[in-house]
């Protein structure tokens, strides 16, 4: 089970990817005390460090609100989601397309093809995502943060 909550006073997101621990903080490019901080609540760019590696930064997760767009970036490798209208949202991973089919409830499941590969449901400022197979579980922990920074964008511009 992958569950991330957000810190909101605190500016990070702490994410439980099965038995570890992710550390999530914004990327704020400011200088100053409180310009950083001001910069750090409105931040769409996480830095994701694990628990079993403190030292290096594991993924850089993103969202763009224009495109509807979450882009996750672990070392070189670059993944981006695509939103529709009126659609799922898909996306690509290991030469395997998922779409992400999300309800008004906050519950949302990722299919490949015409099968379920994992469950979610999105709280006030958390994600929990379940039944995803340990080796996608990674990825779809990044994919579960993307999803929180677009909550916490939209309730931001609400």
């Amino acid at each position: 089970m992958i569950r991330a909550t957000a810190r909101v006073l605190q500016n990070v997101v702490e994410m439980e990817v099965d038995q570890e621990t992710w550390l999530c903080r914004p990327v704020v490019n400011a200088t100053g005390a409180l310009t950083r901080r001001l910069a750090a609540l409105f931040s769409t760019t996480y830095e994701t460090i694990r628990s079993s590696a403190p030292e290096e930064v594991h993924s850089t997760v993103s969202y763009s609100a224009k495109k509807d767009e979450i882009l996750v970036q672990i070392g070189e490798e670059k993944w981006r989601t695509v939103s529709s209208l009126f659609g799922p949202m898909t996306f690509e991973y290991g030469g395997v397309r998922y779409t992400v089919h999300e309800k008004l409830t906050g519950r949302f499941a990722i299919f490949d093809g015409p099968r379920v590969v994992a469950s979610g449901e999105l709280g006030f400022r958390s994600v929990v995502l379940r039944d995803a197979s340990p080796e996608l579980a990674p990825f779809f922990a990044n994919l579960a943060l993307g999803y929180l920074i677009r909550t916490l964008v939209w309730e931001m511009f609400r």
